[in-house]
């Protein structure tokens, strides 16, 4: 698809949009901001901890109330997003009631920060599952029935947006090997999401959000701006407005990015590649990937000593 002329209003009139994790801080900025632009939203939500503790049903619904009086048409749903039977059952609710729903936002998750000599397996469990999982099975229910309508009905036009971090990009020593490990997840499924579903009209992208107040924040002692603050560079609505532009048929020519939001600057990602390499042509020998990775990493003074300057792999 190509790019939108400029002079076409960004809109998400008639769209539907499903943000799960909708009651949280990033979530329910996405959801506000999308019914701003027209959206009919649905939040999901179990109403936990940031740890992964407890549920409370009422919490969903009080939020898509607040944001239903001050944005317009917020709806809200309690579901257990890494139970395979819960997320099944609102994805066939929603697509009942609705007939499509053309844009997943898959922003729940909970957080458990220790390093991994302190950490237990519940709460690798408790983690992995809140973010990696519970991706894995909206995007799954999703697919499913965006590549059904799309065969039947031919075209599409609708969007999936994960949302990883830099903790499972490039690595940071305060989040626990938990949070790292789901979010790498997140990112890899991303990529190969956008693969997958380019014949049948889905984009798929992922946003990662940096020094983001709230719990999360709260929960790690982050150094965030104040609500007061004229710019406001923590708020979660800087990567509202980019998730709901993503959200948009006017960033369908988008597909298979992972950007980085913090405060007013946006980044994109590059995926791994390789960067830099060395080729024999032949198997090596142990003392050749001695000098060979000495090489890459830039020992070129000892390795030319030993190798000539002439002789090459």
């Amino acid at each position: 698809m190509k790019a939108s002329a400029l002079s076409v209003p960004v809109s998400l009139k008639g769209r539907v949009v499903l943000v799960t994790g909708g009651a949280g801080d990033i979530g329910s900025s996405i959801a506000a901001r999308a019914a701003s632009l027209g959206a009919t939203v649905v939040i999901a939500d179990n109403g936990t901890s940031v740890t992964g503790g407890g549920q409370d049903p009422e919490y969903v619904t009080s939020v898509a109330k607040r944001l239903a009086d001050a944005h317009g048409a917020v709806s809200g749903r309690f579901c257990d997003v890494t139970s395979a039977e819960q997320v099944e059952a609102m994805f066939a609710d929603l697509f009942e009631r609705h007939g499509n729903v053309d844009v997943v936002v898959a922003a729940a998750g909970t957080l458990r920060v220790s390093p991994i000599w302190e950490s237990t397996l519940d709460d690798w469990r408790t983690v992995v599952d809140s973010h990696a999982t519970h991706t894995y099975l909206v995007a799954a229910a999703a697919c499913r029935r965006w590549r059904a309508n799309c065969e039947q009905r031919g075209g599409s036009s609708c969007s999936l947006i994960t949302f990883t971090a830099a903790t499972g990009l490039v690595g940071r020593p305060d989040l626990g090997v938990t949070h790292a490990a789901a979010k790498g997840a997140i990112a890899a499924m991303t990529l190969e999401l956008a693969h997958e579903m380019y014949p049948y009209g889905v984009t798929v992208n992922a946003v990662t959000a940096a020094n983001v107040r709230g719990r999360m924040a709260d929960h790690v002692s982050a150094r965030v701006s104040e609500e007061g603050d004229p710019f406001d560079g923590s708020s979660p609505d800087h990567a509202a407005l980019l998730s709901a532009y993503l959200a948009t048929e006017d960033a369908g020519w988008i597909t298979g990015q992972v950007f980085r939001v913090m405060g007013g600057m946006i980044g994109r990602y590059s995926p791994w590649e390789v960067k830099e390499s060395i080729d024999k042509q032949d198997f090596w020998s142990i003392e050749e990937v001695r000098l060979g990775l000495r090489r890459l990493h830039g020992a070129y003074p000892e390795y030319k000593a030993l190798q000539g300057p002439h002789r090459e792999f």
